[in-house]
């Protein structure tokens, strides 16, 4: 009568030994001791088959029981038995199932590094969206006409005429220029940071033009608009009059669907100083992102 270990009872059933003595108990069969070894538990090759009939399980094919544990031949070396025996104690369904797990490790590798490589071919197409868009905007600004017949830049007035318009409170009391109210085109002006280091103004109606940065003529000349493109070292956004009636400018900029803005002031505190700490706060939201 050949006797089979406990575990490898176990590895012939795929089950552990804790589940292989409940299902024992159930079936009312008790474990034999090895003849040599009384601490080792062993079932017969009839006993593991009537388990896996009961409990549908499938064993190797075709069906031996090793024979670790099985007596030496006569006129041989009991350590050879236990050689020949120890060859025979992997099934091959445990062969198997080793397989099978080394290759859905190796796919849920490639899954990982497949969602990885998707993850970055959506953020550089996101950016080339984003980079296309600008240029497309920028050609807009200069080769579209204005419309309603305005201006969209008008030249800069050397003087301010008097008249009574509506205050606003931020204004301590100074009045509003009238060219402040005058009502402007969809295509605004464009102030930008060029590769020489220099900063140019360019107007869609009257092209580029000659202004210092932070002198009275460019102070001057954002009385006349209502909002405009700023493109610095820091950043870009579109600035625009909180109301007709108002001095004060906020800056505007959309990131991925995402609206963020920031208060720049009256117009005589829009200096590039003011305008370039604008963008970068702007510009700091989709670093973040």
């Amino acid at each position: 009568m050949t006797l089979v270990p406990l575990t490898d009872c176990c590895a012939m059933l795929g089950i552990d030994a804790k589940t292989l003595r409940h299902w024992l108990r159930q079936a009312n069969l008790e474990l034999a001791p090895h003849p040599k070894d009384a601490r080792l538990k062993c079932l017969t090759m009839q006993q593991v088959q009537q388990v896996a009939m009961l409990h549908v399980r499938p064993l190797p094919s075709p069906v031996s029981a090793p024979s670790a544990l099985a007596e030496a031949a006569p006129g041989q070396p009991e350590s050879e038995a236990q050689l020949l025996e120890a060859a025979t104690l992997l099934p091959t369904s445990v062969s198997q199932e080793a397989d099978l797990r080394k290759q859905l490790s190796c796919l849920e590798t490639k899954m990982t590094t497949m969602q990885e490589q998707l993850a970055q071919l959506a953020l550089s197409l996101l950016r080339e969206r984003e980079v296309r868009y600008e240029e497309r905007l920028r050609a807009l600004e200069v080769l579209l006409p204005p419309t309603l017949g305005l201006p969209a830049c008008p030249p800069v007035p050397h003087a301010p005429v008097a008249g009574e318009h509506p205050q606003d409170p931020s204004t301590s009391g100074r009045p509003l220029h009238p060219a402040e109210q005058r009502a402007r085109s969809r295509l605004i002006p464009l102030i930008e940071y060029t590769a020489s280091g220099q900063y140019v103004v360019i107007c869609p109606e009257l092209g580029e033009l000659a202004l210092l940065p932070d002198s009275p003529e460019w102070f001057a000349w954002l009385v006349t608009l209502s909002s405009f493109r700023f493109v610095g070292q820091q950043g870009r956004f579109t600035a625009y009059r909180r109301s007709r009636s108002s001095r004060s400018w906020r800056a505007h900029r959309s990131i991925h669907q995402h609206h963020y803005k920031h208060t720049l002031g009256v117009t005589d505190q829009l200096t590039i100083n003011r305008l370039e700490q604008a963008a970068a706060i702007l510009q700091s939201h989709r670093d973040s992102l």
